[in-house]
């Protein structure tokens, strides 16, 4: 139902990236979310080109669970090596990346923030 009102007419086309492989190891991207590694191989498709395109802007991941999303990054690098021919040097750099996005979220502590607020 969720694929459905996200992709509304395309939701046929991401269903159909669910691999065999997906099936035996689950489709879902991580325990505890509604994202499908579909998802992650159909955003390839609409030109997503980082990790970190797929974790902020194709699921919100980033936004939800910032525990969760650094716990993606590997396997969402993985699948997107997959479908756009990436090596082993530039998956490493995707992660990099996407770890040092994700420090963009982790906010000042509630105590240096009340002393920022102070100044």
């Amino acid at each position: 139902e969720r694929i459905a009102r996200s992709y509304g007419g395309r939701a046929r086309d991401v269903c159909l990236l669910i691999t065999s492989q997906d099936i035996e190891t689950g489709i879902l991207l991580l325990p505890g979310f509604p994202y499908l590694k579909a998802e992650v191989r159909y955003a390839c498709r609409e030109q997503a080109r980082t990790v970190e395109d797929v974790l902020s802007r194709r699921t919100r991941l980033s936004y939800l669970n910032l525990n969760a999303a650094k716990t993606a990054i590997p396997l969402i690098s993985e699948i997107m090596a997959q479908e756009l021919g990436w090596s082993k040097e530039k998956m490493k750099e995707e992660e990099e990346a996407a770890f040092d996005f994700l420090k963009s979220f982790a906010g000042p502590s509630p105590a240096q923030a009340l002393q920022e607020l102070d100044a």
